[in-house]
Parts: C-alpha cells; sequence; structure tokens
C-alpha cells in the first residue's frame, strides 16, 4: 500500500488541515511535533517523503495560487501528486506532477486524461458537475475512464484522526481503479486495516505531525 505524506499550502506555507473549515487552518508549526517551519519546502525537506500530495488551498478556494512552490517540491520528491482546484481540461497540460482532479471543483464527465480524481465529500458528495445523484454514482461513471486511482476523501474527517471505513469499503466494491483513502488516518492499526480491506494508498499528515505514525514509513513510501 502507497503511503503519501500530505501538505496544504495557503498563502505560500503549510497549515493544519482540519474538518474542511479552510479559514481556520493554523501554521503546520503550530500542531507538528516534527517540523519546525510553516515553509513548504523546508517541511518537505525535513521530513524527506518519498511520495507527496498536495492541496493548493488558496487555487482550490478561487484565490489565487501556490504553482511556484508546487515546482519546487516536485524536484524532491519521487511522485507528487497535486489537488490545484483545476475547473477546466486544459489546466491539466504540461505540469511537473500528476494532477488530482477534485469533484468540488472539476466536472468529471468533461475529464479527458489520465490522472487521480478525488471523491471529495463534506457531510455530502461535493459534485461541482451536478449530474451525480451520488458519490458512488460518479465512481461508477469513473470507470468508463482511463485513470491513476480514486482518492476517497472525506474533507469532513481530515485532522480528526478518525476514518470512515465505510465509505471506503463501498468505494473499494464499486470501483475498477485503484483506490486510495486521505482524512482521519489514526494509527498504525488503521494502516493495517486499510491493507487488509485491499486499500491501494493513503494520505497522511495529522498522524505524522502527532507522532501516532513514524516518519520512517512515509520515508520508506510503503505500508
Amino acid at each position: 500500500m502507497k503511503v503519501f505524506f500530505v501538505v496544504d499550502i495557503k498563502d505560500g506555507k503549510v497549515v493544519a488541515g482540519k474538518s474542511g473549515e479552510r479559514e481556520k487552518y493554523p501554521p503546520i508549526s503550530s500542531v507538528s511535533g516534527v517540523v519546525n517551519s510553516d515553509d513548504a519546502v523546508e517541511v518537505v525537506e525535513e521530513i524527506k517523503p518519498r511520495f507527496l500530495y498536495t492541496a493548493d488551498l488558496d487555487r482550490i478556494m478561487g484565490k489565487g495560487n501556490n504553482s511556484d512552490v508546487l515546482l519546487k517540491l516536485s524536484t524532491r520528491v519521487e511522485e507528487l501528486i497535486a489537488d490545484c482546484g483545476f475547473r477546466k481540461p486544459e489546466e491539466l497540460e504540461n505540469l511537473p506532477f500528476t494532477p488530482v482532479v477534485g469533484t468540488e471543483t472539476f466536472d468529471i464527465t468533461q475529464l479527458d486524461r489520465k490522472c487521480y480524481v478525488s471523491i471529495d465529500l463534506k457531510e455530502k458528495f461535493l459534485d461541482a458537475s451536478g449530474k451525480f445523484r451520488s458519490w458512488k454514482e460518479a465512481v461508477e461513471f469513473l470507470n468508463s475512464l482511463s485513470l491513476e486511482g480514486i482518492i476517497v476523501l472525506p474533507i469532513h474527517a481530515v485532522g480528526t484522526m478518525k476514518t470512515d471505513f465505510s465509505i471506503l469499503e463501498r468505494a473499494l466494491e464499486i470501483s475498477e481503479h485503484p483506490v486510495l483513502l486521505g482524512g482521519g488516518i489514526s494509527g498504525i492499526e488503521d494502516l493495517e486495516r486499510l491493507k487488509e480491506m485491499g486499500c491501494s494508498g493513503v494520505l497522511i499528515a495529522t498522524a505524522i505531525h502527532k507522532g501516532r505514525i513514524p516518519v520512517s514509513l512515509v520515508r520508506k513510501g510503503g505500508f
């Protein structure tokens, strides 16, 4: 199972995500037991993850972008995948990383290239297309496309260290693509359960910063 370290970037700095309340995210240094800086490049250089997932919160919220930071990060890890609040297919061209297309901002029925698709949930399914009755219907549609994988992302679980296994279990049943989970990972026991369920990858941040999962795991990049 692939392990991605997560960096959420806002105003050029790393912040600690929790429950999707993006305006309230504090600097990562205020909650982390493993890094002292809020600078994205410095955080990644200190953690040294093999695989990195980044969310450009400014672009997701339509308030600017951190493309220069992402370019620097792409040279410091083996693989960078990033959700930059993509809204149009042409935004996915010529990127120095693998794009993550979030259903919160992108009409996935317009997708025309291989990437990751993030199934964004915040108590309910966030569907920019307005064309699906449920997230399950969206996953079924995605089976018709060539993808790197789908990411089940219950935004309300981010930073809580409480994993919603039920959504993931249903996604694994429906999806014909690799399924990854982001949000709510609390420790090694969660990782063991996810691996046993057949999850292909996991996105982790809070459990690393809180010392519940060793930094060595994201440096290895697998579990």
